[in-house]
């Protein structure tokens, strides 16, 4: 007699939830290779290093006005289809960005990729919750948070070989024709969510920006984006002109930096748990600040290696234990609004703003002493935040 054995739950959720894994790891991608890119751009364009920042200002303008907009946008065309229109959205974005040859549309361009890429979040978040059982749905964010961790390895491996081959023009319009093809790919699948998403809630938004803890949060997570994606943004920069590395050895070694790094939020996490998320917050970034610093002060050789790696081992940490306290800010009535509010002012701080003041501080002195700056921020945001938890006996969160 034949026995049907019944597939686990996760299992039969497994392939739209791989299939929307791919589709974030094209979207994450779009975001970072310009930032192995920058020393071809810079030299191709004759453009200064806070000009190369602000390519990631505008990236995170777009990307934080499109996270606060993609509630209206999928209360009315609903998930499935917002995460097509942001595919076909990035793929545009990036054969616009393909034919530019002036400062100014490039920016134009980047913050349209930001339109674009922003629209997809809220909305493959969403489509995970219904697509995957409650009693799973940990390990299935995990399974999907796979995919920007793949992107900072893969980002700048995709920059070598794009160069080895092509233009870097071509390159990218290359990775756009990828990205339009996997948005019509999913458009044509079974897989997705038609449920309509929520316009935002300009009331309930008004309760966290009355709240000082928020804007602690927001603080404490742009420095901690910074820390990730912001000195990944203009670390190729700072590996070619600081210490005169091949494009090639420097992406190399970028990509090694976050390969390390892919484990370890999980480690972030058990720490929260046993030793308290908000002390883990602070000691990371503390942590992270002392590294990126001591990143820049180093000459060379070994250290600079080691300590290229090892930042990102501990910058990462941050994230599970700060996603879990700000989810408690507020009444349980509002969910998870305080992580779409903090996110995007987070991204356009900490991924935008300061990559653009270390490029700042880079035309003036060096992308070394702009990371020192930054550093030394997150020693004082972590410092700070340490000394204000051991005050409060971590009761700062009610």
């Amino acid at each position: 007699m034949n026995v049907t054995v019944p597939r686990h739950p996760l299992s039969q959720a497994l392939s739209g939830l791989v299939f929307l894994a791919g589709l974030f790891f094209l979207n994450f991608t779009s975001r970072v290779i310009f930032s192995p890119l920058l020393p071809v751009i810079e030299k191709e364009m004759g453009i200064a290093h806070a000009q190369s920042g602000s390519f990631f200002l505008f990236i995170s303008m777009g990307y934080f006005f499109s996270v606060l907009s993609s509630g209206a946008v999928s209360a009315r065309i609903n998930h499935k289809r917002t995460i097509i229109l942001s595919s076909l959205a990035l793929g545009l974005a990036l054969f616009v960005l393909s034919g530019c040859t002036t400062l100014f549309t490039l920016q134009l361009g980047l913050l349209g990729l930001g339109l674009g890429a922003g629209l997809y979040f809220p909305s493959g978040l969403a489509t995970i919750s219904s697509l995957v059982p409650t009693a799973y749905l940990s390990r299935g964010m995990a399974i999907h948070e796979l995919a920007p961790n793949l992107g900072f390895v893969a980002a700048p491996l995709l920059c070598d070989l794009f160069l080895s081959y092509l233009p870097w023009r071509q390159g990218i319009a290359l990775l756009g024709a990828g990205i339009i093809a996997g948005g019509l790919a999913y458009g044509l699948s079974s897989h997705g969510s038609r449920e309509k998403g929520k316009a935002p809630n300009l009331s309930a938004s008004a309760v966290f920006f009355r709240m000082p803890m928020f804007w602690v949060m927001v603080v404490l997570f742009s420095l901690a984006i910074c820390s990730t994606l912001g000195i990944y943004s203009m670390a190729p920069l700072f590996l070619v002109n600081d210490h005169g590395m091949e494009s090639g050895k420097a992406n190399s070694l970028l990509a090694l930096s976050r390969v390390a790094s892919i484990m370890m939020p999980l480690a972030g996490g058990w720490f929260g748990d046993k030793f308290g998320k908000q002390r883990v917050m602070a000691i990371v970034l503390l942590l992270t600040g002392v590294l990126t610093a001591l990143m820049a002060m180093v000459a060379g050789g070994v250290w600079l290696v080691i300590l290229v790696v090892a930042q990102p081992l501990f910058a990462v940490c941050f994230f599970p234990a700060g996603f879990a306290v700000l989810s408690k800010l507020g009444s349980v009535e509002y969910g998870n609004l305080a992580i779409s509010l903090c996110l995007p002012l987070a991204f356009l701080i900490g991924g935008g703003l300061m990559p653009t003041l270390i490029g700042w501080i880079g035309d003036t002195y060096s992308i070394s002493a702009g990371f020192v700056i930054v550093g030394t921020m997150m020693v004082i945001g972590g410092g700070s935040s340490l000394f204000a938890t051991f005050m409060n006996n971590e009761k700062m969160i009610p």
